[in-house]
């Protein structure tokens, strides 16, 4: 028999808790306050607190990284000795939705009862039949395959209906102001885009779970963040624009959710979430870890004369970000991943090369060259391991800013002290740095008694181009007959988010699951 049960479940990208909830309540954020009244809000704790990037398959798998072990868009692969994007041969991880119709997920095995579409859900691999949609890529900020769906024509369908691709790869190093503000334009652009697509697909399609996501605003938190990340000069007019930029994408994304909301039927139950937050860019992971790990592990004097380090800096600032970044985009994936990794690491010799960092986008990754792990590892397990995590850990904790003598770093731990060994552990980093929080353009130095002074490339601006990073909190805003009204719950967890929704649609939920029921909500 054919489920009534109806969940709207709308993802806002890297949607910093804070801001929704201050401006919910300075009224720029209508429809959300709406729904925030006639029903449930709390923080969800991530898993971006450790891994950044694990957010989206930590969520739709409703398991923590060291079960699923996808934590970026381009891992190191040890079989290998190489980066390459995630795929089901070596991280077989499955979102949920397409499980639903599998027995023994119903009760009768019959894939009727569950009809599903998905827009836009970041980080996941090319699709599987499924019973329902599924489009992938098309507005995506995290787009680590092409555009694609299920059915395989049904993207035919989009781009007839609906253009081509409305948000453009990311541009990466400085940006012109004029620049910046084309970005804004093209984000609320991308917002309005594909709330046709989404109102069409709820009016034109059946369905029982509707999931979509909106990337504009991960997108615009890393660039609108803070002016940090401009190049040349700009006027007063331009300076005003872009300080409401980030209000202004926001804003666009509570008027494409009031349409949607427009779209359904009253007895649907409403999902808005976020999965990570977003604050000042704090990383030092690609402008100084690579430096303090070679200082630790070489000392001052040697490190300061590797040639192929030297070399590699000298190119890297010889071609800047912005032009390596618009490049890349003509070139096939694989193409540009070599680019990446090759900019980031340069060519190592493993049969010296013990300890190695990994590329990262916020937090710092370091890897162990692992006998037994690693397809060239030289590092024995156990005693030696054991002591080179702890030489890496002590020596990081001595860096210091040189203006207020503060540890640059946070917090830092082994993942085995972290994470559960699961499938997918052995995928992980083996260290993980947590920066301090405050904006990296605040360094012009970093000292430590043991290793040496370290300069900041250009103190008061962000090189990526991202002036803002992300932050270990999302929200969950839930409405509908089956959820509290104008309440509000302690912290849960992002991994929750799943069985809530198989709960609310009366589906078991696997016993492999690390999430609960967030029984508050009810």
């Amino acid at each position: 028999m054919k489920s009534t049960k109806k969940i709207l479940a709308i993802g806002l990208d890297a949607a910093e808790p804070s801001l929704i909830e201050r401006w919910m309540g300075e009224g720029y954020l209508k429809n959300l306050a709406s729904l925030r009244l006639k029903g449930t809000y709390g923080r969800l704790n991530s898993s971006a607190d450790w891994l950044v990037g694990s957010t989206w398959p930590t969520f739709y798998t409703s398991t923590l990284p060291g079960k699923h072990g996808f934590y970026h868009y381009l891992q190191w692969n040890s079989n290998k000795m190489d980066y390459e994007r995630p795929n089901p041969d070596w991280i077989p991880v499955v979102p949920f939705w397409r499980q639903l119709g599998k027995s023994p997920w119903l009760d009768n095995g019959d894939k009727g009862n569950c009809r599903v579409i998905t827009v836009d859900i970041p980080l996941t691999f090319p699709q599987s039949p499924i019973n329902g949609i599924e489009i992938s890529g098309w507005a995506l900020h995290d787009r680590i395959y092409p555009i694609s769906s299920f059915p395989k024509e049904k993207i035919n369908w989009v781009v007839k209906n609906f253009g081509n691709s409305p948000i453009n790869d990311e541009v990466g190093g400085l940006q012109e102001m004029a620049d910046l503000l084309k970005l804004k334009d093209e984000l609320i652009n991308a917002n309005k885009k594909e709330t046709e697509l989404v109102t069409a697909l709820i009016k034109d399609e059946e369905w029982n779970l509707f999931l979509c996501c909106f990337s504009s605003t991960h997108r615009g938190g890393h660039k609108f963040w803070a002016p940090t990340n401009i190049k040349g000069d700009f006027s007063e007019e331009q300076k005003f624009q872009f300080n409401n930029a980030l209000r202004d994408i926001y804003q666009s994304c509570d008027e494409a959710i009031g349409k949607i909301l427009n779209s359904i039927a009253d007895e649907v139950t409403v999902l808005i979430f976020s999965l990570h937050g977003m604050g000042a860019n704090t990383t030092l992971a690609d402008t100084m870890l690579p430096q303090m790990i070679a200082r630790i592990l070489n000392g001052k004097a040697k490190s300061d004369t590797i040639k192929s380090d030297n070399f590699i800096k000298k190119l890297r600032n010889a071609v800047p970000l912005e032009w390596r970044s618009s490049f890349r985009k003509f070139l096939p994936f694989w193409l540009q991943d070599k680019m990446t990794a090759y900019w980031r690491m340069g060519k190592i010799d493993w049969t010296t090369t013990k300890v190695f960092n990994l590329v990262a986008d916020l937090q710092g990754y370091i890897r162990i060259n692992l006998k037994g792990r690693e397809k060239e590892g030289i590092v024995e397990q156990g005693e030696e391991y054991d002591w080179l995590c702890n030489k890496v850990i002590k020596g990081l904790k001595t860096f210091k800013d040189a203006n207020d003598l503060e540890p640059v770093v946070e917090s830092i731990s082994r993942s085995d002290q972290i994470y559960y060994k699961g499938s997918g552990f052995n995928n992980l980093p083996d260290i993980i740095v947590k920066w301090k929080f405050k904006p990296a353009i605040n360094y012009k130095k970093i000292i430590s008694s043991e290793y040496g002074e370290l300069e900041w490339p250009s103190p008061g601006i962000n090189p990526d181009g991202r002036s803002g990073n992300h932050r270990p909190e999302g929200f969950l805003l839930a409405a509908g007959k089956n959820i509290k009204i104008n309440s509000a719950f302690e912290k849960k967890h992002i991994i929750d988010l799943v069985p809530t929704i198989l709960h609310l649609l009366d589906i078991p939920i696997p016993e492999d699951y690390d999430g609960k029921v967030i029984e508050d909500i009810l």
